[in-house]
């Protein structure tokens, strides 16, 4: 999302688990949140992905001029 909003020349590359546990001092935690007891109590509320679409990624997008985003 960041490549097509921001900035589409941004590249990144990816580590190792070798490398990431060189600079880490706690083994990582992959953690899923349920969401659903807050779905039910807001029925109309967007999901994560789109909400960060309609509210924060398109209103920026037309400030992109083909570098990093200010």
């Amino acid at each position: 999302m960041y490549n097509k909003y921001i900035n589409h020349d941004f590249k990144w590359t990816n580590f190792t688990l070798e490398e990431q546990a060189k600079v880490i001092v706690a083994p990582r935690s992959n953690n899923e949140m349920d969401a659903s007891k807050l779905g039910k109590e807001f029925p109309d509320m967007l999901p994560i992905k789109d909400y960060l679409i309609k509210y924060v990624f398109e209103p920026n997008n037309n400030s992109y001029a083909g570098g990093a985003a200010e």
